[in-house]
């Protein structure tokens, strides 16, 4: 019995006792699952070199979960050059983990090709409606809904590699409503029994530091990510989350009209002092008194400028605190001229800047990157989680 599955990102697996070819169209790049580890790392054969970061898994027109690309390497082979891949995977549903074994095909396609599909071609089915809160039921944490439509990405007017600005799309996804905590990561420390953060001392944080937003590498964030059944964030969902969608509502019209140019922060076009944790906060003798008077410069508890510097769709902290690491490396957009030594996949970008960056680094748009010496070693940022929509979270009061 054949039991064909589709893997888009970096993967289209075929159940079958024998491999079977796979419908034409339905792929751009065969491979093949070399091994799994328990720690949901997969090494794959690929026939050309992946051009994207991560893949979702689709089986038939399912969703069951996605793939992260960590390195490639090329191996030389016969006249053709394979490439072997690492990367994280994670499963909406631990049931379909029976999918993920070595000795299946896989087939790629890019996730261009999946929103091309998903949002150009009419819908037979009705559009599912989703509640605008959960709490994730692992780590119990509040997220937000980011609704599926179009918004506005990059920037003309920021630095060269945050150009060119374009309208993209994106479908449902929820994100973290604050930025993950020590208190909870120390609950999943507890949980897997894993090693803390060298950002405590003495391996647990004191108790102050409790609500502050928890400071680790990009391999303990992503570590946190999948065994919360969730992932870190693209570039774009980290950055429609701060900026909202391509319409804005119009007071003056009453209508809903298209942003014109970047929004530059979570509030909206001027940076506003105290609305988050930057620089000029703690520079500005005038600002936050009562804050100031319980803690040190530093950063702030992640629930801190809730409601003044929250974006539009509710996400708190997206500008100032705690960098966040996001899942993409340092590449250059497409359709940028702009070259630099740093692309490629050594570095991951963060984003937001922090408690002590001024009011241009903590532009939505900006960039940053960690990863130095690597992604093993460099404590550089916070993050908060991603995840896309179960049957759990649709709203039943709609309809």
């Amino acid at each position: 019995m054949t039991r064909r599955i589709l893997l888009i990102v970096s993967v289209l697996a075929i159940v079958a006792a024998v491999p079977v070819e796979l419908p034409a169209g339905s792929y751009d790049i065969l491979a093949r699952i070399e091994s799994r580890r328990k720690d949901s790392l997969l090494t794959l054969r690929f026939g050309a070199r992946p051009v994207a970061d991560s893949y979702f898994i689709i089986e038939g027109e399912r969703v069951i979960g996605r793939i992260s690309v960590i390195s490639s390497d090329r191996i030389p082979a016969a006249g053709s050059h394979i490439y072997r891949v690492t990367a994280y995977y994670m499963l909406e549903n631990a049931e379909d983990e029976a999918l993920m074994r070595a000795g299946l095909e896989i087939g790629l396609r890019g996730e261009a090709e999946r929103k091309s599909r998903d949002y150009a071609e009419p819908q037979k089915k009705e559009t599912l409606v989703y509640k605008n809160e959960i709490v994730s039921p692992i780590d119990g944490r509040k997220m937000m809904l980011i609704p599926a439509g179009k918004f506005i990405f990059g920037s003309d007017s920021g630095h060269r590699d945050e150009a060119p600005e374009r309208s993209l799309e994106l479908g449902d996804y929820f994100i973290d409503k604050y930025e993950v905590s020590n208190a909870d990561y120390l609950a999943y420390v507890r949980d897997v029994k894993t090693a803390p953060p060298g950002s405590w001392k003495g391996g647990r944080p004191e108790e102050g530091m409790l609500q502050l937003p928890v400071i680790v590498t990009w391999m303990e964030a992503s570590a946190y990510a999948r065994w919360a059944n969730k992932r870190l964030p693209t570039e774009m969902e980290w950055e429609k989350a701060a900026r909202g969608p391509a319409l804005a509502y119009d007071a003056g019209s009453g209508k809903a009209a298209a942003r014109s140019g970047p929004l530059p922060y979570p509030w909206g076009p001027d940076f506003i002092m105290g609305r988050a944790n930057t620089m000029e906060f703690w520079d500005d003798p005038k600002s936050g008194g009562d804050i100031k008077g319980s803690f040190s410069r530093g950063l702030l508890p992640v629930t801190v400028f809730e409601g003044i510097g929250d974006s539009s769709y509710g996400v708190v902290n997206m500008a100032g605190n705690a960098p966040e690491w996001t899942a993409d490396w340092y590449r250059a957009y497409p359709e940028s001229r702009y070259s630099n030594r740093r692309f490629g996949t050594r570095f991951k970008v963060m984003r937001g800047g922090a408690w002590f960056s001024g009011r241009e680094a903590v532009r939505i748009t900006r960039r940053q990157i960690g990863g130095m010496p690597n992604l093993n070693n460099d404590a550089a940022a916070g993050f908060r989680c991603v995840k896309s929509p179960a049957m759990l979270d649709i709203d039943s009061d709609v309809n």
